[in-house]
């Protein structure tokens, strides 16, 4: 009979990706209100050199939109040709407070985890499932959860060898932009632009920095922050903040092409960008607010937030 582990030691055989140790993959969907998916999945202990996973390939997320601000419901899903068959789980999110559609305000979401909903007939077609068995679910933990934590879920585990294939899932709200907004027509501002940040990679003194494992890859908002273990919390802005005295943020680097540059404490990080920071060409100052980081031998992460309140509180 075909199991879960079984599938496993089907997966276990293709090669990690990215210089994320044990980084098998990372997939994602958003909703038309915004809320963002996403999930990376990972070899537990990491592969060895020259092993790879077909789970890379063979595995996805859709959702379910149901009516604006209502829940949304997202499918994860895993399949296998060979032996005909797929499994997963549901991620059900309740907004609670929807920020605005032009990104300001904060928007927060619960979400909790549901046995897998689909048929295989409504699996996305390029896996061609329609007649795959559906397996048991993963066991799936009961707490309702809060958009902007990562939780991690055993998907696959073989007892007999310790293997296992770790979700690292994530909730956020990025909008989409497309819902028009019933705000009056304004300039455009500089505050307005979105920071766009795809599998950065991090040097601190001209010294590659590791990264952690981050269930998303991609972010496009006007706040991003990074998180460097030893050093801190570094939230970034492009506009100058109009409270310097709560928010002391310095202007201390500059954003070019994919790279963000900035001076702290007398080092000097380099975050480089897979495209382009901004839709604009040139060079643009960088501001700079600095929070504690908290302790994570892991290495370093990065993220977006709403407002300069929610990183300030993310910190304490």
């Amino acid at each position: 009979m075909t199991n879960n582990k079984t599938i496993l030691s089907l997966f276990l055989l293709a090669a990690s990706a990215s210089g994320q140790p044990g980084l098998l993959g990372s997939v994602g969907t958003t909703s038309r209100d915004g809320w963002k998916f996403s999930v990376s999945y990972v070899a537990k202990p990491p592969l060895l050199p020259g092993q790879h996973s077909s789970v890379q390939g063979n595995t996805d997320v859709i959702h379910t939109d149901t009516s604006v601000g209502g829940p949304v419901i997202f499918h994860r899903f895993l399949t296998d040709p060979a032996s005909q068959t797929y499994f997963g789980y549901d991620v059900v999110v309740e907004p609670v407070n929807l920020g605005r559609p032009d990104g300001n305000g904060i928007s927060t979401a619960r979400w909790k985890f549901q046995p897998f909903s689909l048929r295989a007939d409504q699996l996305i077609k390029k896996y061609h499932a329609a007649e795959f068995r559906p397996l048991p679910a993963p066991q799936l933990p009961s707490e309702t959860f809060q958009s902007g934590q990562t939780i991690a879920i055993d998907l696959l585990a073989n007892p007999a060898t310790g293997q296992r294939v770790v979700d690292y899932i994530q909730v956020s709200y990025e909008p989409t932009g497309w819902v028009p907004g019933n705000a009056p027509p304004r300039d455009f501002r500089v505050s307005d632009v979105l920071l766009h940040l795809v599998a950065p990679e991090l040097r601190l003194n001209d010294s590659t920095v590791t990264p952690a494992i981050m269930p998303a890859q991609v972010i496009r908002r006007k706040l991003v922050w990074v998180s460097i273990p030893g050093h801190g919390r570094f939230l970034f802005s492009l506009a100058p903040v109009s409270d310097p005295r709560n928010y002391p943020f310095l202007k201390a680097g500059v954003v070019n092409g994919m790279k963000i540059s900035f001076v702290w404490n007398g080092d000097r990080f380099e975050l480089t960008s897979r495209e382009p920071i901004t839709e604009s060409s040139g060079a643009w100052n960088l501001y700079v607010l600095a929070a504690p980081a908290p302790a994570s031998p892991s290495g370093f992460s990065f993220g977006a937030v709403d407002s300069v309140e929610q990183f300030l509180s993310q910190a304490q």
